[in-house]
């Protein structure tokens, strides 16, 4: 059966009148043909007749004989067409969009489906980023510590023997098939021309684009700009010569899901292009109201521009708290040389040591649990401190269950009420004390019982309220062969009164407050105002039109684009 035809080409406004339906793309086929060969995976498969598909509450899902389900995730049409491109057609690809139309999950269905591909080949499926907060986020490296990329070694001759002398990343640049690299738009244009020629000399191919590696690219230009040096204009990677090369396909993605009311989509639009209208500055002005307290226990997150100033804010606000502190270090290990493995884990999004108090605001950095909320970005209040019921790491990140204060186990029962026993009572208060060992649990209960405390965590979700017991989870870089170059295991927690505008990026926060008078840099505004879910959960204050730019070049470059 073909695939569905295209619709109709539309902006983002004309798309968000309902949540946009996906199809299930989490179904690959398993089995042999006759004859004992693997079959071609494409994307095809998905829309083959064997295949029967069922709606249920304007979502497709998509199962049948012979398909194993392998991740829960549903993509709009848009989103299949790309994911088709890269897979199916192996085409260089780069794909954008306004925020929210849901690049990141795209990205990790492309990445998921690529390495099912080519699972008999080995790792040549290479995930990067160009931030190190970024890489965490989708299970990569960065793409300097991928290439080992020096920025001192300027000669490019020079970089190419210092790259020979390091076997694992030559061994990368050879044996990659495809390369992955996610937030392009703080990959200087510069850094995307040497990747392209280290990677057609190393491989021996100058007669192909990046040595024959396939490219997925994706981000937005209207966000972060390149880091440059004092006023120096920076150089976008869409500007060199490399990227009108490689990239084969570009793909604008138009239908956004972060947001689903039609008048903040609009208004956000015209603030990613830096043109606003005076409707629209007065609109963004008007919300520096206080947001309503009565609707929500927690305060909104806010946003600053600066590293300092949010730090400042959380370990005040901490302060503040009577209840007990409860530090949790980092578990650190890795096979890179200690220099390179402290650089790497230093730009991992989770800190070395997390200190929290009942009470304290905090926010998920990690995607645990989809289906009921937790996803990174969720914000929450510690409400004590818990055993866990089960010490694995197989047991999960988050619990339903926790050792209570008298050895019984609790059993947390969904939004708002926890189970003791025959018992249902309330969630323990802010002001309760952590949890003391004075119990006696059970000699089951005994040989699951964790050998340290964990943050018992009310979050509040899109759908209502999650309470669960947040356990350890693990934070890894990898290199292309499987090995484990930097590992961090850490609850996956972060103090979430304040936190930067840099590491909100791909985060959707319900209740923001947002200051943008201290704004800096181009695009800074767009990236924070458009981390909120609505209008009715964002706080704006000192709105200045003339700090909401876009970059030049970038709206000049914009208007290139269409819609796939």
């Amino acid at each position: 059966m073909p695939t569905p035809p295209a619709k109709p080409k539309a902006s983002a406004s004309a798309n968000v009148s309902a949540r946009p339906k996906r199809k299930s793309i989490g179904d690959l086929p398993s089995g042999k043909e006759r004859g004992g060969k693997q079959p071609r995976l494409t994307l095809d498969t998905f829309f083959a007749p064997k295949v029967s598909v069922s709606v249920r509450s304007g979502i497709d899902s998509v199962a049948g004989n012979g398909v194993v389900k392998m991740h829960d995730v549903v993509l709009s049409d848009e989103q299949m067409k790309v994911l088709k491109m890269v897979v199916d057609e192996e085409k260089s690809v780069f794909f954008t969009g306004s925020a929210g139309t849901g690049k990141s999950l795209l990205l990790k269905a492309i990445i998921d489906a690529l390495r099912k591909k080519h699972a008999k080949k080995g790792d040549c499926v290479s995930v990067t980023a160009s931030t190190g907060m970024a890489a965490t986020n989708i299970g990569g490296m960065t793409i300097h510590s991928w290439g080992a990329i020096a920025p001192t070694v300027v000669d490019i001759d020079n970089l190419i023997k210092c790259i020979r002398t390091a076997r694992p990343a030559l061994q990368r640049w050879k044996t990659t098939k495809v390369l992955i690299i996610d937030e392009v738009s703080m990959v200087d244009g510069h850094l995307f021309e040497r990747l392209e020629t280290l990677a057609t000399r190393l491989r021996k191919k100058t007669n192909k684009p990046f040595g024959g590696i396939q490219l997925v690219v994706t981000g937005d230009f209207f966000q972060l700009p390149p880091v440059t040096k004092g006023n120096e204009v920076p150089f976008f990677a869409f500007e060199c010569d490399a990227w009108k090369k490689s990239i084969e396909h570009t793909v604008l993605l138009t239908q956004v899901f972060r947001q689903k009311d039609n008048t903040f989509v609009d208004l956000l639009n015209e603030l990613r292009h830096g043109s606003l209208s005076d409707s629209t500055t007065a609109a963004f002005r008007a919300l520096s109201r206080p947001l309503d307290l009565s609707k929500s226990p927690l305060p909104p997150t806010e946003l600053f521009p600066m590293r300092h100033e949010v730090e400042r804010s959380n370990t005040s606000r901490l302060q503040a708290l009577k209840n007990p502190a409860f530090t949790f270090t980092a578990r650190d290990s890795g096979s890179a040389p200690p220099e390179r493995r402290k650089t790497v884990l230093a730009q991992m999004v989770i800190p070395e040591t997390v200190i929290l108090k009942a009470g304290a605001q905090v926010m998920l950095v990690r995607n645990v649990d989809d289906k009921r909320g937790l996803v990174n970005g969720t914000v929450g209040r510690v409400l004590g401190f818990y055993n866990a019921l089960g010490s694995k790491a197989s047991d999960g990140v988050v619990r339903d269950v926790a050792l209570g204060d008298d050895g019984l186990p609790i059993y947390l029962n969904g939004a708002n009420s926890v189970a003791t026993g025959k018992e249902n009572v309330k969630p323990p208060s802010v002001a309760e004390k952590p949890a003391s060992s004075g119990g006696k649990p059970t000699s089951k209960a005994k040989e699951k019982i964790s050998e340290e405390k964990f943050p018992l965590v009310e979050f509040l979700t899109g759908d209502g309220k999650v309470t669960v017991l947040v356990t350890r989870d693990e934070f890894r870089v990898e290199d292309n062969e499987g090995n484990i170059l930097a590992r961090r295991i850490q609850v996956p927690l972060i103090l979430a009164w304040a936190i930067s505008i840099h590491k909100s990026q791909g985060q959707t926060i319900q209740r923001l407050k947002i200051d943008l008078g201290k704004v800096f840099e181009k695009g800074q505004s767009y990236v924070a105002l458009s981390r909120a879910a609505s209008m009715e959960g964002l706080q704006v204050l000192r709105f200045d039109p003339k700090k909401v730019v876009a970059h030049p070049k970038v709206i000049e470059w914009s208007k290139t684009l269409e819609s796939y």
